[in-house]
């Protein structure tokens, strides 16, 4: 029924291009929902999946007002994301809300490489965010510096990609794993052509992309 309705709707001339769904809490629909994601990319369909707690999703001060946008640069996600966290900010009550990019990085050779990459590009896009490229200690994980570093934003944005056919339950395991205790939580697949890329949700692929991170690579 959702690809249905992300064909069919629409008024004149006008047709959406992206489709905003709540993230289940079940399993077995969590999967349903990721196989979602090729027929809409044939549609030219971005997917947001919105896992929000709702008692959480306001501007609270305990937040300090912040929206984390995670950036890892092999998927082209990165420039939705951040229109997406700046359109957030538009609304009265997330009014004067920052937006952040972080990054991870495994020495300080990618670290300045990223952030240079980050500082060219952010005024490109004319969105007005802080770039925040962080190192990667070897024994600690990609999801314990995303809970670390994002306990206190009051909502994070991060990158999907399409899964394997069949591999759509581990990777909703590994989204989970990654979302972990965080209020509110935006996973973004674009399916249309954008400056930037964003974050690779498997480890290994997440230190990969950090060893060769350069601003090709974000292109």
């Amino acid at each position: 029924g959702v690809v249905n309705v992300a064909q069919a709707n629409g008024m004149a001339g006008m047709a959406s291009n992206t489709i905003l769904l709540g993230w289940p809490r079940d399993s077995a629909l969590q999967a349903r929902f990721l196989r979602l994601l090729t027929p809409l990319e044939r549609l030219h369909k971005s997917l947001v999946l919105g896992r929000v707690q709702p008692q959480h999703f306001h501007p609270r001060e305990q937040f300090a007002r912040t929206l984390h946008v995670w950036w890892g640069g092999l998927q082209r996600n990165g420039d939705l994301m951040l229109l997406l966290a700046w359109l957030l900010t538009r609304n009265p009550a997330w009014r004067g809300a920052r937006v952040e990019v972080l990054s991870l990085a495994l020495n300080e050779a990618g670290r300045r490489q990223t952030e240079t990459f980050l500082n060219q590009l952010i005024p490109e896009i004319r969105i007005e965010a802080e770039p925040r490229v962080i190192l990667k200690p070897r024994d600690r994980s990609v999801a314990q510096l995303i809970h670390e570093h994002s306990a206190g934003a009051a909502a994070v944005f991060m990158g999907l990609a399409t899964p394997e056919p069949g591999e759509e339950a581990a990777y909703a395991e590994r989204l989970e794993n990654l979302a972990g205790d965080l209020p509110t939580v935006f996973f973004v697949k674009n399916s249309s052509l954008f400056v930037g890329g964003l974050l690779e949700l498997t480890e290994a692929a997440s230190e990969e992309q950090a060893q060769a991170e350069s601003p090709a690579r974000g292109s």
